[in-house]
């Protein structure tokens, strides 16, 4: 979902955003695609590769990018190993080899 500026929408993603950036370890790089997702106006619980969660849900961008350009080393990848769902050209959930 893509928010526009100035509405209650935006800002609560931004709020998120801020509360992400100072709980989440990041690297420079994560911090800086995040902020740019987000300053765009896309919602940060999404992301432009169609990886989603095993229930379905969309998977959060940060998740998303760690997957799609490799993990930063850190207690904070245990999701790495946990198992996720891409959506094909035809819009089929599927999970990756």
């Amino acid at each position: 979902m893509k928010y526009k500026k100035d509405t209650p929408e935006y800002e609560v993603n931004w709020a998120i955003y801020h509360e992400m950036a100072d709980a989440v370890p990041m690297t420079r790089s994560e911090r800086s695609h995040l902020l740019k997702w987000v300053k765009d106006g896309n919602d940060i619980d999404s992301n432009p590769w169609k990886y989603f969660e095993m229930d379905g849900s969309p998977m959060n961008y940060l998740k998303a990018h760690r997957i799609r350009f490799g993990a930063s080393h850190g207690s904070w990848d245990s999701w790495e190993f946990e198992p996720y769902l891409m959506m094909d050209r035809f819009g089929k959930l599927t999970i990756p080899n």
